[in-house]
């Protein structure tokens, strides 16, 4: 039960992923500083697509800095056009997204879920997604109160992310 990281965010007619975000120009030419929050190792390679707000971009060229990484985007060619994407999120379409390797889940995947007991008790929805050393834990709204939900196999007995529902048998105490 090992999420991956990474957010969705929805639109009407598809989902997009969070992948990072522009923390600010760098220099006077519209490179762009990223906080990259994607395991994916080329996910801002160049001639890869991103979307920043509504504007698809293909990366022209990434650099990895002591500071971070850095990006260059077309149409994007001095400080003050970097500057208005400052602060944006950086998306790539969830087709983009490679399957997560067997029998672990991006957190994207699992936020938003539907939580029940094994025996049929309605606990809420996954609101967040605490990660320990040993392993993540779950934070589950409901109605009345909030359920912590460790992600283990023994924890977690069904994850069904097409049906956005998530069966779990809690330890006693929980």
């Amino acid at each position: 039960m090992n999420p991956v990281s990474s957010t969705r965010e929805s639109n009407s007619k598809q989902s997009n992923i969070v992948v990072g975000r522009i923390l600010g120009p760098v220099g006077l030419e519209g490179e762009l500083r990223v906080e990259v929050s994607s395991d994916v190792p080329d996910r801002f390679a160049p001639g890869s697509v991103i979307h920043i707000g509504n504007s698809p971009y293909r990366v022209q060229g990434a650099r990895t800095t002591a500071k971070g990484l850095r990006i260059k985007l077309p149409g994007v060619t001095s400080h003050k056009a970097a500057m208005a994407l400052s602060g944006q999120s950086v998306y790539v379409s969830e087709e983009d997204v490679p399957p997560p390797p067997e029998g672990t889940y991006y957190y994207y995947q699992v936020l938003g879920m539907c939580v029940v007991t094994s025996g049929g008790e309605e606990l809420g929805v996954v609101t967040d997604i605490l990660s320990t050393g040993a392993n993540d834990v779950y934070v589950v709204k409901g109605d009345v109160r909030e359920t912590l939900v460790p992600a283990l196999a023994d924890v977690v007995l069904e994850l069904d992310v097409q049906g956005q529902r998530m069966v779990v048998d809690l330890p006693e105490g929980l």
